[in-house]
């Protein structure tokens, strides 16, 4: 019998014989031996069960040489009681004094020397926990799916202790059962595996290989078994947090609702529950994230909107269960599901008389959400369900107060499912819902809007795979709704030059649909290629929980890379791709058709560097008048190219470049260099300097009530600096700095009116245009925020915040960087200081 908190078992480990092929990934079992001893997180492994415990020592080298001999040897021991897992890792190293530790935030990454521990506690084969250390203490914690993808949001509550000596550096982890997923069991088996990176050398090594050829991280693993887990875990785990902040603006005289000063407090709740082993619910009342960094200024002149990233952490952590990508590009997804539709801005616009003054919330506010989310024998399920409030403006005439919504109480709901097969294939399924309950100043939107699909990655061979979707959305509204859903560029379908799409501004819904099927060589050392068709139907709607820029697309894509991962005696890899895609409207008229050929090197110094070639085929552009008749573009060539420095040493700097052009006047360059600077183990400061340059012959500005398509020559100047600095006081105790000054300026000449956007020349598709108004801009703005974080504990932390904002918006065009800069900082400012604590309780 094991004693429950003094019964600590370590595993004697016995290697079993690989069965001669390759792909079989080696194994190791783990036998319990039990010991009575109690385990202190040290770092120094003086206890008694550390010296009856044999070492997994059998790692090999993954990068830069796959499956070679590590330079360095790396002992690894295992050890368990009731309650927590214990890992020991000894990371030996002749020459200690070189080893790197960097000091930074927690989850953040360095080119330090790392250990990870990583534990598929379902043993499934797709799904792990990564709990990884460097040398200076920093904990990274990572949630790792569908065998490849990654969530760096996950955070657990475990703790690590390091030390350093003559033979190396040492990490001794401690990981609570209840921070991981199981099934009890009497005799359990964890998938396992331990990575050591070497910072100096960037080089990695792994118990077991997991090779840079496998087309799987997590089913590489090793095996862990005779873990005794019959006993049961702490099940709920509660964070309360409390807010104080304090906003300062500049007064309007006049305006009742601006004070100088906005003091105001709220409390909430994070909470998490084990259901049942390997399902937890995840909920939040009455969210803050006030912590979060601030987005970046854009000034976005095409049709279609901007996708911002997810950042706060409740939609972060987790997100990749609610996954269902419809539109990637170099590694940036999105689909049927996008968590930032849910806290949104309000859309609504109060009537407010010209003497009168109105305020309207920033966000929505978030009143609660909770999420599922686990296995149920082979399937992975995910449940979420978030309710946000009915926001209002506040109007002011005079002495006369009143309100008007602009944001009705809506209810989002999603839930995912995928069948997970023993050959790495999955077949699932996604439900997203949204429901408005709606009045007369908000029935300018849809009442419901539901949304459905089915992807499936089936695998062949264990390289291929075929892989693909079907979804489908209805959406229900008044007629006006519809009809003003039906008339945004996601749709367009009042084009006068569409004849197949059917403008119907009485209906009240809109229904449509999607598909996309491809074929992929997804592993290999030497070649990877996709192939891919997918469609858009003109009435398909995913934007209410989801992103898409429009519908109305039927496209194709192909993508072939040649990959050499053994270095040479210069050269520590190089890829080679080869692309080509192009698109067409359900009308036929091709929107896009494009090849490309890029190349990418990493040498042995670490630097890296990389370009490519674009050649594009005259496009249709069916969203060129926003709403009016389509016209044809240019065809045009594009270079682009980067260089990185080594970001091991104290100073790297780097640049990406691009430029365009077609025959017609339009081009444009751009140029982002960049220098990181790290003055001492536990300081860092990077800045960046973005400069884009864009000269469009033809870019849209109007279309006027008498029916002419106004566009005019744009020259646009952008410019903006970021600036980073973190200093790390303890692993716990940290300060980050982010701010950004950002200017756009453009200035309008040539004005001209479309009049055949189908004309084979460019010169017979526009005529001169008589433009009255001035649609010069010059937009300047400055965001900063600036954190104070502390861990004072595991789980419970105090944030201090201050955020800033500016902004100014000029009518000058032309842009000069001593005024523009200049005045950015002469701007009325906004700002927000808070202070958040949040306390951690498990039972």
């Amino acid at each position: 019998m094991l004693r429950k908190s003094l019964g600590v078992l370590a595993m004697a480990l016995v290697a079993l014989p690989c069965p001669g092929a390759a792909a079989t990934p080696p194994r190791v079992t783990a036998t319990a031996v039990p010991e009575a001893a109690a385990l202190k997180l040290d770092g120094e492994f003086d206890e008694t069960v550390w010296e009856r415990t044999p070492s997994i020592t059998d790692f090999r080298q993954r990068d830069p040489k796959d499956d070679a001999d590590p330079s360095f040897p790396t002992d690894v021991k295992v050890a368990y009681d009731a309650a927590n897992m214990y890992v020991a890792v000894a990371a030996h190293d002749p020459d200690p004094g070189k080893i790197v530790a960097l000091r930074t935030r927690r989850d953040s990454s360095s080119p330090s020397d790392w250990i990870s521990v990583m534990i598929d506690s379902f043993h499934d084969r797709r799904t792990a926990f990564e709990f990884a250390v460097n040398p200076a203490g920093v904990k990274r914690d990572t949630y790792w799916f569908n065998d490849n993808n990654r969530d760096e949001g996950w955070d657990a509550v475990w703790d690590v202790a390091v030390s350093r000596d003559t033979s190396g550096w040492r990490a001794e982890f401690r990981i609570p059962f209840s921070q991981l997923r199981f099934h009890r069991a009497d005799n359990a088996t964890f998938g396992f595996a331990v990575v050591r990176q070497i910072g100096r050398l960037n080089e990695t090594d792994t118990w077991p290989l997991i090779s840079k050829s496998a087309n799987g991280l997590v089913s590489s693993f090793g095996d862990l078994t005779g873990l005794q887990l019959s006993a049961a875990q702490k099940r709920l785990e509660l964070v309360p947090y409390a807010v104080g902040q304090l906003k300062t603006q500049p007064d309007e005289p006049g305006n009742p609702f601006v004070s100088p000063r906005d003091p105001a407090a709220s409390v909430g709740l994070d909470l998490k529950y084990a259901v049942r082993p390997g399902m937890t619910l995840t909920a939040t009342v009455n969210p803050d994230f006030g912590q979060v960094e601030a987005d970046p200024a854009v000034v976005n002149l095409s049709g279609f909107e901007t996708f911002f990233s997810e950042r706060r952490p409740f939609f972060v952590e987790g997100s990749g269960m609610f996954t269902f990508d419809m539109d990637c590009n170099d590694g940036s997804c999105s689909g049927l599901f996008y968590p930032r539709r849910i806290g949104r801005s309000p859309r609504g616009t109060p009537d407010v008389p010209a003497n009168g003054y109105s305020t309207v919330p920033q966000q929505t506010t978030i009143l609660g959400a909770a999420k599922l989310t686990g296995k149920v024998g082979r399937f992975s399920i995910g449940a979420m369900n978030a309710v946000t409030s009915e926001e209002h403006a506040r109007i002011a005439v005079g002495d006369l107060r009143s309100s008007q919504s602009v944001e009705p109480l809506t209810n989002y709901s999603v839930v995912r499912g995928r069948r997970e097969f023993a050959n790495q294939s999955t077949v699932g399924f996604i439900v997203a819902n949204t429901a408005r309950s709606l009045n007369g100043d908000t029935s300018f939107l849809p009442r419901s809007a539901l949304a459905a699909g089915l992807d499936w990655d089936w695998r062949l061979k264990k390289r291929y795979a075929v892989q693909g979707y079907w979804t489908g959305s209805t959406i229900h509204g008044r007629a006006e709704a519809i009809d003003q859903l039906a008339r945004t560029t996601v749709h367009s379908f009042q084009r006068p030059d569409a004849d197949y799409l059917d403008d119907q501004p009485t209906a009240t819904s809109m229904n449509g649909y999607g598909a996309a099927l491809g074929i992929a060589k997804i592993g290999g050392s030497k070649v990877r290629f996709n192939s891919n068709v997918a469609m858009k139907s003109p009435g398909l709607d995913l934007n209410d929980l989801g992103f898409m820029r429009r519908a109305d697309v039927r496209s194709m894509s192909n993508w072939i890379q040649f990959r050499r991962d053994t270095p040479s005696k210069r050269l520590r890899n190089f890829r080679w791709n080869l692309n080509q895609w192009g698109s067409w409207n359900y009308g036929g008229d091709r929107l896009d058709l494009g090849g490309n050929v890029n190349a990418h090197w990493t040498f042995t110094n670490n630097w890296r560097t990389g370009m490519g070639v674009t050649v594009l085929g005259r496009p249709f552009d069916d969203r060129a008048t926003r709403g009016g008749p389509g016209a044809y573009g240019n065809g045009r060539t594009v270079y682009w190219q980067y260089v990185e420095g080594d970001d091991r040493r104290a100073v790297s700097t780097g640049y990406f470049f691009n430029v365009g052009a077609d025959r017609q006047g339009s081009r444009f360059v751009g140029a982002e260099p960049f220098v990181n600077y790290r003055p001492a183990s536990f300081m860092s400061f990077n800045g960046g300097f973005r400069w884009f340059r864009n000269v469009d012959d033809a870019q849209w500005i109007e279309n006027t009530n008498a029916g002419h398509y106004v566009f005019g020559h744009l020259d646009q100047t952008t410019v903006a600096l970021t600036l980073r600095a973190n200093y790390t006081i303890t692993p716990q105790l940290t300060i980050q700095i982010y701010g950004e000054p950002f200017v756009s300026a453009g200035g309008y000449s040539g004005f001209k009116e479309l009049v055949n956007g189908r004309a084979p020349r460019y010169e017979d598709r526009y005529a001169p245009f008589a433009h009255a108004s001035n649609p010069d801009f010059n937009f300047r703005s400055f965001r900063t925020t600036n954190v104070l974080r502390w861990e004072y504990r595991p789980g419970s932390t105090l944030f201090v915040v201050w955020q800033q904002g500016r902004e100014d918006v000029l009518e000058s065009g032309q842009f000069r960087f001593g005024r523009d800069f200049g005045g950015i900082f002469a701007a009325p400012s906004r700002n927000v200081f808070l202070i958040k604590m949040s306390r951690w309780f498990n039972w």
